[in-house]
């Protein structure tokens, strides 16, 4: 085990201070993570748009590749949002506690004097570290790529804009990445069931009438975005019988950072309990 976990365990924990053990935690946690040959890959993906605008400037001719502005609210909202924030939070939320389920080295960690509180936060600041250094570089990097198409100048403007997608796309990290480091404390497979909640549950509860969608968090992540450039329109659900248009409940960007912070705080002291919930388990088949 990490040199990390051996000075806490030589620490007595009632001469320590809390935010020593939750920085000793979130070390361990970050050096670990950034070791792993997928941390890598998920960098890899988390760049891929920036190819995007770059292979439009050198094919497309004509409009298309005149309009840099649209295709950079297009990959912001339909990549990032959509797909990249909620695929590596699952990536990095996921691994945090779940690979210590996994390999078995949780009732190890649980075996240090170390409060688990602390060491479930310092998992959580590792996770938005690494998850942000992701996505703010690539973020400004799809941006930059974005002027070299027409109507999308490096302007103060379109740097704000940018920098609201930035705080948007944090905010969402801080729901995403604490429900997916629940999903990895809670379930024997975790990465299933985070599919199934990020990629099936949330697209099917755009659809479905009446306030379901208050349910996901690309509710309140969506309601962050700037209220510009494209309109965001109710989706359409096409059956065999009629259309259908679901009518769009609105919520403020205030109360939806409010709702995220909520979310994350219940999903991290949710995350606490279930990993003192194992300890009490080891404790248990220990003394049987």
């Amino acid at each position: 085990m990490s040199a990390t976990l051996d000075k806490v365990e030589a620490m007595p924990a009632a001469n320590a201070p809390y935010l020593r053990f939750l920085a000793m935690s979130a070390h361990h946690a970050l050096v670990t993570t950034l070791r792993r040959k997928r941390t890598i890959l998920a960098g890899v993906v988390a760049l891929l748009p920036v190819v995007i605008p770059l292979v439009l400037t050198v094919f497309t001719e004509g409009a298309f590749g005149r309009e840099g502005n649209k295709i950079f609210v297009m990959l912001m909202e339909d990549i990032y949002v959509k797909a990249l924030l909620p695929l590596l939070a699952m990536f990095f939320g996921i691994m945090l506690i779940g690979e210590d389920v996994e390999s078995q080295t949780i009732p190890y960690l649980l075996t240090r004097p170390v409060p688990r509180s602390a060491m479930v936060l310092g998992r959580f600041a590792s996770l938005l570290l690494i998850a942000a250094g992701l996505i703010v570089p690539g973020v400004f990097l799809t941006f930059a790529a974005c002027t070299a198409l027409g109507n999308f100048a490096f302007s103060a403007a379109n740097l704000r804009l940018m920098l609201h997608y930035d705080g948007a796309l944090l905010m969402g990290l801080l729901g995403y990445g604490a429900f997916c480091m629940w999903l990895g404390a809670f379930f024997k497979r975790p990465i299933i069931t985070g599919v199934m909640a990020l990629f099936f549950w949330q697209r099917l509860a755009l659809y479905v009438p009446g306030l379901i969608d208050f349910f996901t968090i690309e509710k309140y992540v969506v309601a962050l975005l700037p209220p510009l450039a494209e309109a965001r329109e109710a989706p359409m659900l096409r059956t065999a019988l009629a259309e259908y248009q679901k009518k769009l409940f609105l919520v403020s960007a205030t109360k939806s950072a409010i709702a995220l912070v909520i979310i994350a705080s219940v999903l991290i002291l949710l995350t606490v309990l279930v990993v003192r919930r194992r300890e009490y388990s080891q404790a248990k088949a220990m003394e049987s």
